[in-house]
């Protein structure tokens, strides 16, 4: 049976929901300005006792005309990001930022090295880019640099030193270095280099090898020319080798693992308020099927470690090697408007099959040590225990009839 009620009193219904929904939402206001103002209040004592504290250096501190506010600054605000507890959190100063970008699209604006402070008041050379100008002219990897076009680095701070190595492509810039005591000058080009994260050979029984270094804009082509070799040349199975790989962008992984998986859901990501959304999902419909194995290290880290596992939960691609570093989360940068950034931790990785492993990192299907001493840069492949592994473990599935 149907029931009216009359305009008056459905006029003081709406009423009665309208100022009902009126305090909630005044009392949620309230509340939520009343927390802004209490936190704000706080972080006025703190900026009241910083400014107090700064004084009382800069009129007491014998050396306080030695004092650099840019140093200070930096200090102060990697301090806070310190304080919040995310150990992958982290104040990028804008040539840092900017650095960090270059790595990410898979080119570097440069002489063809990285270089950082080594506590001297010079900078040492970390590492040095295939085909750039710094390779060319035989600079390697921890040479101590003490002067930039002719001015000692001891007369200028970090920043600048860094600011000066950077440059426009087609200058010069020349460099003095130290090299185990001795004293050597280098001229060098500033020039556009091409990251190069993918290498590949072939070895016996058929047996396809790519290392990956990073992931990067350009390590998925890099990748797909790489496969596309190997198949030419015959491969039968694959070893993806990934140890010492910290990571890179995740963006770079789908379309290489497009080219090896079915379609699949890889891996979803959890945001803050547990907000879930799916991370990686390939879609191909044409992929090559072979038997793969990857080698994996304790310097195996973040999107190294996702490509890995993804391959190991789709694929049963078998592990290979030691303990993987274990970093299961994702950083998001946040720029500033002078260019700096803070990169902070937003999500959780959680692969589509595997447990979680961030702060365990990845057991191998076959724990397998290097030779004592040894280093995968330097060492041959015939005693490369994992690398001889991943051959043992394929050799019967690439050739079935032997």
């Amino acid at each position: 049976m149907n029931r009216k009620i009359s305009l008056g009193i459905a006029i003081s219904l709406v009423a009665i929901g309208c100022a009902i929904t009126f305090v909630l939402t005044w009392t949620v206001s309230l509340s939520t300005y009343n927390t802004k103002i209490s936190s704000s209040e706080k972080y006025e004592g703190v900026y009241q006792k910083l400014q107090e504290m700064d004084v009382t250096v800069r009129n007491n501190f014998i050396y306080a005309a030695s004092m650099s506010d840019d140093a200070l600054e930096t200090a102060v605000i990697n301090g806070y990001v310190s304080g919040i507890g995310d150990k992958y959190a982290a104040y990028l100063p804008a040539q840092t930022y900017y650095e960090l970008q270059q790595t990410s699209s898979g080119v570097v604006n440069g002489a063809g090295f990285d270089a950082e402070a080594d506590g001297s008041g010079y900078l040492r050379i970390t590492n040095v880019y295939k085909g750039g100008s710094a390779e060319s002219n035989g600079v390697i990897a921890g040479d101590v640099i003490t002067e930039i076009d002719g001015r000692s680095l001891l007369s200028m701070e970090e920043g600048v030193a860094l600011e000066r190595i950077a440059g426009e492509i087609g200058t010069k810039l020349t460099l003095r270095l130290v090299r185990s005591g001795e004293e050597l000058t280098v001229n060098l080009i500033r020039q556009q280099i091409d990251i190069s994260s993918v290498s590949d050979e072939m070895l016996s029984d058929n047996i396809g090898y790519i290392r990956i270094t990073s992931f990067n804009a350009k390590t998925s082509e890099q990748f797909s020319n790489s496969l596309n070799s190997l198949i030419a040349d015959g491969a039968k199975a694959l070893i993806i080798d990934l140890r010492q790989n910290g990571g890179g962008i995740i963006s770079a992984l789908k379309p290489m693992l497009n080219r090896i998986l079915p379609a699949a859901v890889i891996a979803t990501a959890e945001y803050a308020g547990g907000v879930k959304k799916t991370l990686i999902e390939t879609d191909s419909e044409e992929f090559i099927d072979l038997p793969i194995a990857v080698l994996v290290d304790g310097g195996t880290a973040s999107a190294a470690e996702l490509f890995a596992v993804a391959l190991r939960d789709v694929h049963n691609a078998r592990l290979i090697g030691t303990q993987t570093y274990g970093k299961a989360v994702i950083q998001t940068q946040y720029e500033f408007p002078d260019g700096s950034a803070l990169s902070l931790t937003t999500a959780a990785i959680i692969p589509s099959k595997s447990a979680p492993y961030d702060g365990v990192g990845l057991k191998p299907d076959y724990l397998t040590e290097l030779p004592s001493g040894a280093s995968i840069e330097y060492l041959p492949h015939e005693t490369d225990s994992q690398l001889q592994k991943a051959i043992e473990i394929l050799s019967p599935q690439a050739n079935p009839q032997q």
